[in-house]
């Protein structure tokens, strides 16, 4: 998954969630945090392939083409 994916993916999510004011890699940031608990310099340190992983079912939910 491409990070212009991601990005569209947070956009999505933040206006899912509610989250003013976050976008794209923020809002992805915020998701997890608020959904596991963790800590955010531990979400910050996700690789690409452990957020596709995480978000693939946001990726299903959404009607965007994401790639």
């Amino acid at each position: 998954m491409s990070f212009e994916a991601l990005e569209k993916i947070g956009d999505y999510m933040a206006e899912k969630e509610g989250y003013v004011g976050l976008h794209g890699m923020q809002a992805i940031h915020r998701y997890l945090v608020d959904r596991y608990g963790w800590q955010p310099e531990h979400v910050r340190k996700l690789s690409a392939d452990d957020l596709q992983l995480l978000l693939a079912g946001y990726e299903q939910k959404s009607t965007t083409d994401w790639n």
